[in-house]
């Protein structure tokens, strides 16, 4: 799957990527708030990204969509995105969205495209009732992306993230598919 927005290009990742994905995991200043840890161990990279590759060719029922993220013009690998499917029953379906950035990219706007862009592909694509994140509560600048989308505050959710030997909160913002569409006729 290949699609694109104002200024970029999102599509699955393929096999010859490894070294891309691998640079958003490993990278300690990316995963500094990730529900994850950084993953250094070269097997339980190997297998993640192998879950990633393998994951493209489910076409039922899926529960997961990753893609890389690069500039428009394909040269710039920038990130990683996500969306995670909740199947509720067989009629009910929420989406999480998630990304990571390398540092150089942040604070240009590309996180917010990310989180409008993957927000739509859930309502429009996946058709969900309803569009979730989170962050850890150690990041305003996540916190303000999701403001920035039209998400509602739905909870702080205490000691949730174990990170650094710290436990820290989990904040959680959401959009209902009905708010969502009241937000894109205004426009």
């Amino acid at each position: 799957m290949k699609f694109k927005s104002e200024r970029l290009l999102f599509r699955d990742f393929i096999k010859d990527d490894y070294d891309l994905f691998s640079s958003i995991f490993s990278n300690e200043e990316v995963m500094r708030y990730a529900y994850m840890d950084q993953i250094n161990d070269i097997s339980e990279m190997t297998e993640y990204f192998n879950q990633v590759i393998n994951n493209v060719t489910v076409t039922q029922n899926k529960s997961s969509y990753e893609f890389a993220v690069f500039l428009k013009d394909e040269q710039n690998f920038i990130g990683f995105a996500d969306i995670l499917i909740d199947y509720h029953c067989s009629r009910v379906k929420h989406g999480e969205i998630g990304y990571f950035l390398l540092p150089q990219y942040w604070g240009q706007g590309y996180a917010t495209e990310i989180a409008e862009v993957h927000t739509d592909f859930c309502f429009t694509e996946i058709k969900t009732h309803k569009v979730v994140a989170s962050c850890n509560a150690n990041n305003p600048q996540s916190e303000r992306i999701m403001k920035k989308i039209g998400m509602t505050k739905e909870g702080e959710f205490r000691k949730e993230r174990f990170k650094n030997g710290n436990w820290d909160n989990d904040i959680r913002y959401g959009i209902l598919v009905e708010e969502w569409k009241d937000k894109s006729q205004c426009f």
